[in-house]
């Protein structure tokens, strides 16, 4: 009769099992170990990243900023040197001929009207020269008409200078006679509507002739004032003037 032997393990590895299992959680032990003082070290560079920025952003922003606009500052084209403004030129700009101009007041009525052979527009000052000048300035109390070779007009056109030969001159009114005066300059304000010269004037109004230094005259009112010294004329009077126009009877 044959005998049956069963193979048995060694004892070496009936008592290996146990080590391999104090092996296995070691190594899990050192591993967590090691994956935690990784999370520690990631987690202490977060918070000392997060301080970092929180604490030097501005500090940061601004010195971008301060570099972007030095950037900007040498792509910038440098402007040439400002040249000095021309001075305006002493020639006159246009020249007219054969000009009519009419200015208004303000409720529509006309205020002045002036003629000229030529004029003349100088930028330097905005001067009109006018040669062969002719100016009507209306009034309800009576037109006066001046007449010169030459005028300046000033001021917009409200004052107007009238050079040479200057004749000066109004109708007759209802009540006022006309009269007439020749001098070499004469200032005029359209506006105010007066008239003077401080050169020697001559002077005629009906029988009376004067010869004065100078002279002002207002339109409103028809106000004259003659400025001394004084030469004047009276013209005589014939005998068909001064008699008296016969009075028919019944």
């Amino acid at each position: 009769m044959r005998r049956c032997s069963m193979a048995t393990s060694p004892p070496w590895t009936r008592a290996e099992v146990p080590e391999l299992s104090q092996r296995s959680m070691a190594l899990g032990d050192a591993a967590e170990s090691r994956i935690a003082r990784s999370a520690a070290v990631t987690e202490h560079w977060s918070i000392r990243l997060r301080d970092f920025l929180s604490t030097y952003l501005p500090l940061l922003l601004m010195l971008a900023l301060a570099a972007l606009t030095w950037w900007l500052v040498r792509i910038t084209p440098v402007p040439s040197a400002t040249r000095p403004a021309e001075p305006l030129s002493q020639a006159p700009d246009y020249i007219l001929g054969e000009v009519e101009l009419v200015r208004y007041r303000g409720d529509g009525s006309l205020l002045a009207r002036v003629r000229a052979r030529e004029v003349r527009h100088y930028p330097v000052g905005d001067r009109v020269d006018l040669e062969g000048a002719w100016l009507l300035a209306d009034h309800p109390e009576g037109a006066v008409l001046a007449q010169a070779e030459q005028a300046v007009l000033t001021n917009d056109g409200q004052r107007v200078r009238l050079q040479g030969d200057v004749r000066f001159s109004r109708e007759a009114s209802a009540s006022q006679a006309a009269f007439n005066a020749r001098t070499s300059v004469l200032e005029l304000d359209l506006q105010a509507g007066r008239a003077w010269t401080l050169e020697p004037v001559q002077w005629r109004q009906g029988d009376l002739w004067v010869q004065a230094a100078g002279f002002e005259y207002e339109q409103s009112g028809s106000r004259l004032e003659l400025k001394g010294p004084l030469k004047a004329q009276m013209a005589a009077r014939t005998a068909s003037q001064n008699r008296a126009p016969p009075q028919s009877g019944r």
